[in-house]
């Protein structure tokens, strides 16, 4: 692919929703993230949902996208869980 192409492909109609919908996942990733180290919520398991609601809204922007998910922020995500609460069971 070339440069053309992939700028072509990207400002196409269809370029730009998955460029947007990237950008939301990524935005409620960082927040999750942010509010897990924060302190802003207030148990392992309030953090445990908080990374499952995420997890939803990837599964709604991409369908069928939840072992990506788990597999590219899930991973992240846990790790901040770890950080913050301490490994769990």
């Amino acid at each position: 692919m070339t440069l053309e192409e992939a700028i072509r492909i990207l400002r196409s109609p269809e370029g730009k929703d998955e460029t947007k919908r990237v950008y939301l996942l990524r935005c409620a990733v960082d927040w999750a993230e942010i509010t897990i180290r924060a302190g802003e919520v207030a148990s392992r398991k309030d953090a445990e949902s908080l990374v499952n609601a995420v997890a939803a809204r990837a599964e709604d922007l991409f369908p069928g996208s939840r072992d990506t998910f788990a597999i590219v922020y899930g991973v992240r995500l846990r790790r901040v869980i770890h950080e913050v609460y301490g490994v769990g069971d």
